[in-house]
């Protein structure tokens, strides 16, 4: 689903990812960067540095946030208004 206003509802720590619940399109390193395997590739990323990529599956990733979108769109996020 495509953010309203570039803005997204969700936003996890790597490696409390919830693919059942959520679909992510972004990656942020951090504070201090991190190192995360996404769709079957390790990849490293700095700090602050953010990845635009559909997420299928993802391991690791301490210290990186994923951002993205609740996957029910009928009930929505109680936090968008």
């Amino acid at each position: 689903m495509p953010r309203i206003s570039d803005i997204h509802n969700v936003i996890v720590p790597a490696e409390s990812a919830n693919l059942s619940a959520h679909t992510y399109s972004e990656i942020y390193g951090g504070a201090s960067g991190c190192v995360i395997n996404i769709n079957g590739n390790v990849v490293s990323l700095g700090g602050t540095f953010i990845l635009n990529i559909w997420v299928r599956s993802v391991s690791g990733g301490t210290g990186c946030y994923l951002l993205g979108e609740n996957k029910d769109v009928y009930t929505g996020s109680p936090t968008v208004y």
